[in-house]
């Protein structure tokens, strides 16, 4: 199997990917979900279909200064732009399909903005010279609540994000009027993998595993994949297959291509298809933020039992090798 740095393991380990499996187990195909997770499903089907650089503006953010960087290199439902101005000042806007740990202030100040709800929030940090706005994605699913997405501005401090942010804001509203604009898998500014379900490795597992698990009850995950190795299911032998980006680096120190143990879990990650890089050339940016426009596409498989890891992983090399 291919091989990755293993710093990657433990960052993919920290970032989340842990899922409650409260819900009830339901087996592909979707025919024996139930309504409510066969609802949860085709949100996240949506969510991993839409393009947030194609709710993310260039011709918007390129008002705030020249073009450094522009793409999905930090996470796969984030667009992101890093700008300069004449004098180097830089300013960045990211928009996420995802948005996590919004604070209570963010969810302040709701208002409908061409038949959408957004949150004002608590305005400008003038401190950080930051600014976040959180709005309902145009997701129609009966019975489940819009998911939401955020913008967040930032710029130097002492100066009023907001603007820039209402405006990429009131751009993206306008791109998703009638629906979300959907990946291009040929695109540079995102990872071919992107446009993949993480539960495509049931197709390759079929009858030997037990299905996906969905709970309706947790937010959407569209770029993880809870399943059953087995028939049986077995509650607590659930598998994790998970999508992230890593920026490349050079020299990376070989990793055993078998799954590791680490504590009382067994994970296998790998780098999947190439990478992408979204520093614009001729761009003037530090090292640290070049390596950070400069990532690809990682897949981790982690679970209780490393022979169900090995056979889970096995699968995703064959459906996204």
């Amino acid at each position: 199997m291919k091989k990755v740095a293993a710093a990657l393991l433990c960052a993919v380990f920290t970032s989340g990917c842990a899922h409650s499996v409260s819900g009830t187990a339901g087996a592909s195909p979707l025919q024996e979900l139930t309504p409510e997770q066969q609802r949860q499903v085709h949100v996240e089907d949506a969510l991993r279909d839409a393009d947030p650089c194609g709710l993310l503006d260039e011709a918007v953010v390129r008002g705030a200064g020249t073009v450094q960087q522009y793409g999905s290199a930090v996470q796969l439902p984030v667009c992101s732009a890093l700008m300069v101005r004449p004098g180097g000042a830089t300013t960045y806007v990211e928009l996420s399909l995802l948005p996590s740990m919004l604070s209570d202030a963010a969810l302040t100040g709701p208002e409908t903005v061409d038949g959408v709800t957004v949150y004002r929030g608590a305005g400008a940090d003038l401190a950080r010279g930051t600014c976040e706005r959180v709005f309902q994605l145009n997701v129609l699913q009966e019975q489940l609540k819009p998911p939401l997405a955020s913008v967040r501005a930032g710029t130097v401090a002492g100066q009023d994000a907001c603007p820039l942010a209402d405006a990429v804001l009131g751009s993206a509203i306008d791109r998703m009027r009638s629906e979300l604009p959907a990946r291009d898998p040929t695109s540079p500014r995102q990872v071919a993998l992107a446009v993949h379900d993480p539960c495509e490795v049931l197709d390759v597992l079929g009858t030997t595993a037990g299905g996906r698990v969905v709970d309706p009850e947790s937010p959407p995950t569209p770029f993880d994949c809870v399943l059953f190795p087995n028939p049986n299911r077995v509650p607590g032998s659930e598998v994790t297959v998970s999508f992230t980006m890593s920026p490349v680096k050079e020299n990376r120190p070989p990793v055993p291509a078998e799954p590791e143990t680490v504590g009382d879990r067994c994970r296998w990650t790998s780098p999947m298809g190439e990478p992408i890089d979204v520093t614009r050339p001729g761009a003037v940016v530090d090292e640290f933020t070049r390596r950070l426009g400069h990532a690809g596409a990682v897949v981790t498989v982690h679970g209780p039992n490393c022979a169900a890891v090995a056979r889970v992983a096995d699968a995703a090399n064959t459906a996204f090798g």
